[in-house]
Order: C-alpha cells, then structure tokens, then sequence
C-alpha cells in the first residue's frame, strides 16, 4: 500500500493508515467496520480529530463538518 496523505489549515492531517496493530485497535474503537483493512486516520497537532479513524471519506467529512474542510487539504 503507497500511503495517502494530505494536510490542511491549523495544523490538520489526514492520513490513509493499513488497520494491523495499534492502528486495528483504535480503528475498531472509533467504529470503522471490522472487515475495513485502511482507515483514515485525522489529527490536528498530533492529537485525533473527532473519533479519529474514518472508514471513508464521507464518514470524516460528515462527522468533521465544520472542523475540516476537505477541499481545503492537499497532498503531502
């Protein structure tokens, strides 16, 4: 997997993150379905954004409305 990653205003980044290890465990707390093998993974700062772990764009779009604003990332 070639990793995905954007950055964004304030200190936001999102990243495409492999669900093995820690990444699984918090995923699954976060929501993200068990049968997802990457997630997206949100933070600002080095701290998680909201739950943190997204199965899908939509999903952080929806729950980070207002916090993050996808056309404002780019990649990197």
């Amino acid at each position: 997997m070639d990793a995905a990653r954007w950055t964004g205003p304030r200190g936001v980044a999102v990243a495409q993150v492999r669900l093995t290890g820690a990444h699984r465990v918090w995923a699954s707390f976060a929501g993200v379905p068990a049968d997802a093998r990457d997630a997206l993974l949100a933070t600002a700062g080095g701290a998680l954004l909201g739950r943190g772990y997204y199965a899908s764009a939509a999903d952080l779009s929806a729950d980070l409305s207002g916090v993050v604003d996808l056309s404002e990332l780019s990649p990197g």
